[in-house]
């Protein structure tokens, strides 16, 4: 099978993780997998074995990137999109639109319904209605109106008019997120509350800050707060503070075995998978939710979303143990239904039964 996937530009963006990592798996399969993305795009952020098409306003550039007469715009961008599928559908089996305003590029340039395929990865209106970003939201949410045969990472995208929807998580590298040895009981060394930061308000960093600095202002507070990729809100700062940048996944998993508890605190569309939770618990990380797969209160602690004390009381629960080892272990149990091998292959399946 030929498959195309059109992007905006590579970006750091779990998404991306997530299309690099599906063409990586299908290209293990036997399968051909190219990304098509405008000139102004980035080189891939997360490693990928596929193939890159790049597209300018003048179409698919075949001798190198062409001179960029004017800067190009995010309108510019879905125009060469819609060039580069217009002149090369037809060489794909598959053609895999991945986000609300690609989309429009796939359906505009004519492809062939059977082969149209929509990858929901979230519900993107709800992000650009906590931005302001009026017009991303109506174009968003106006592209699952379009007759594309949506794929959904979850089956919580209650807003999307859809009448029948296949169900596909994305996937984690069990190779590279292992578990971390068991720590011995040490009292006398810092306990570490970790989490990915994030500035959206979407993502709850701000729950987390508030949070620790309730743990933190207590005397002789044992308690530590480690955030990966920084991203933090402008002038916050603490002195029990670390910052940590993995430059890839393999440093990524290390950070998530240097902490005690992982906290993701998202205030929207819970019951979706996670990568901070998948990746924590692979990582043998217990972890602390607001609610995102494959988190439950056997596996993890579940808190309301907006509630730093909350989260705060569940960093105590953790730190005096209890049924923490058991909740682990069922958490690591939990994880192995997402082996990217796994949900590569029910991908598949949904491309062939079209």
């Amino acid at each position: 099978m030929n498959i195309l996937i059109p992007i905006l530009g590579f970006d750091r963006a779990g998404g991306y993780r997530v299309l690099s990592e599906f063409a990586n798996a299908w290209i293990r399969m036997g399968h051909t997998v190219d990304f098509l993305a405008p000139a102004t795009s980035e080189p891939p952020y997360f490693p990928t074995q596929a193939g890159i098409r790049i597209v300018d306003r003048r179409g698919p550039v075949t001798d190198g990137v062409r001179p960029v007469s004017r800067p190009m715009t995010g309108v510019d961008n879905l125009y060469c999109l819609w060039r580069g599928l217009r002149a090369l559908q037809r060489d794909y089996d598959v053609v895999l639109a991945n986000h609300s305003f690609t989309a429009w590029p796939v359906w505009l340039s004519g492809v062939d319904k059977r082969r149209a395929f929509y990858y929901v990865q979230a519900y993107e209106p709800e992000y650009y209605r906590l931005e302001n970003r009026t017009v991303n939201q109506l174009i968003s949410a106006f592209s699952y109106r379009l007759p594309l045969k949506q794929v959904h990472n979850s089956n919580v995208y209650s807003q999307i008019p859809a009448l029948a929807v296949d169900v596909v998580p994305f996937g984690i590298d069990l190779n590279k997120f292992t578990p971390r040895s068991p720590a011995s009981p040490d009292d006398s060394r810092p306990f570490v509350i970790g989490c990915i930061g994030r500035r959206e308000p979407a993502k709850g960093t701000g729950y987390i800050l508030e949070a620790f600095e309730r743990l933190a202002a207590a005397p002789d507070s044992p308690y530590r707060l480690r955030v990966a990729y920084g991203n933090l809100p402008e002038g916050w700062t603490h002195p029990q503070l670390d910052v940590v940048v993995p430059r890839d996944d393999v440093e990524l998993a290390a950070f998530y075995r240097s902490l005690d508890v992982l906290v993701a605190a998202g205030i929207t569309q819970h019951g979706a998978p996670h990568y901070p939770v998948l990746e924590a618990m692979a990582s043998g990380v217990p972890v602390i939710s607001t609610g995102y797969l494959p988190a439950t209160p056997d596996n993890s602690w579940l808190v309301a979303p907006r509630d730093a004390q909350a989260i705060a009381d569940a960093v105590i629960q953790v730190h005096k143990g209890g049924e923490t080892t058991d909740r682990v272990d069922r958490g690591l149990q939990a994880v192995a239904a997402y082996a990217w091998d796994a949900v590569a292959d029910r991908m598949i399946k949904v491309f062939e039964a079209r």
